[in-house]
């Protein structure tokens, strides 16, 4: 009986021993492979875009690859793939409103996560873009009639180059005020829609250049919600205070 068990763990322990050599044995073959430059390397491995233009570089790969961008800042700063020849062309789009000054292109190998080359990205000449600057103002409505839960009407106000939002009561008196900021910090310029009540009470509808997050405070949030103005229509979508 002794016995029989100590082959059996003797035969479990080879089993297992073997098994770790070959998973090391792939893995260092692998590596061996991928690390030839013949196999996987790019024709360069630094490029300076412009805000608003783009470059492209090749990818040389015996394999499909993965590709992640680290370090931008906009949503419209992109990588486009496209196969050409024995590899890719790896295209890099740079966002008009891109802040960073830097940014690097992780290319993985297809089904390893260990085997990478890294592009790095110079922004040239990096400039907070604002989009507002190009909206003709004048033709903006800068104040809308607001109907209140107490049947009273008031007004919504722009101030502040159109930047901020003052609600008023039938008497004037101001209750809150609200503005909207896009993801890189700059304060948008309101365009104002129409006021809707909805099932969920009064929501006024509000426009900008660029999706954006509500800046409310909790007392203004709290006095508005008083008179039953619940939140904004913000781009089309029905967004409530934060």
């Amino acid at each position: 009986m002794k016995n029989s068990l100590f082959k059996c763990i003797i035969t479990i322990t080879a089993i297992f021993l073997l098994a770790t050599s070959i998973t090391f044995t792939s893995r260092a073959e692998l590596a061996q492979h991928y690390d030839n430059t013949e196999d996987f390397y790019l024709t360069s491995y630094n490029m300076y875009i412009e805000q608003g233009g783009y470059d492209s570089v090749g990818v040389h790969a015996t394999n499909t690859v993965s590709y992640y961008i680290i370090g931008a800042h906009s949503s419209n700063t992109y990588v486009i793939l496209k196969e050409s020849g024995a590899g890719f062309d790896l295209e890099v789009h740079v966002g008009k409103d891109e802040t960073a000054h830097e940014f690097t292109v992780y290319i993985y190998l297809d089904g390893t996560t260990d085997y990478h080359k890294d592009l790095y990205v110079g922004v040239k000449d990096v400039f907070i873009y604002n989009p507002d600057s190009e909206l003709d103002t004048a033709s903006l409505i800068d104040s809308i009639p607001v109907a209140y839960l107490n049947s009273n009407v008031g007004n919504l106000i722009l101030v502040n180059d159109y930047k901020t939002g003052f609600f008023y009561t039938a008497d004037g008196l101001p209750i809150a005020q609200f503005s909207v900021y896009s993801d890189n910090g700059q304060i948008r310029v309101l365009q104002l829609g129409q006021s809707f009540n909805t099932e969920n009470g009064l929501y006024i509808e509000v426009n900008t250049t660029t999706n954006g997050t509500i800046r409310i405070s909790e007392s203004d949030k709290i006095a508005l919600q008083l008179f039953g103005v619940n939140g904004l229509i913000l781009n089309g979508t029905i967004t409530p205070w934060p």
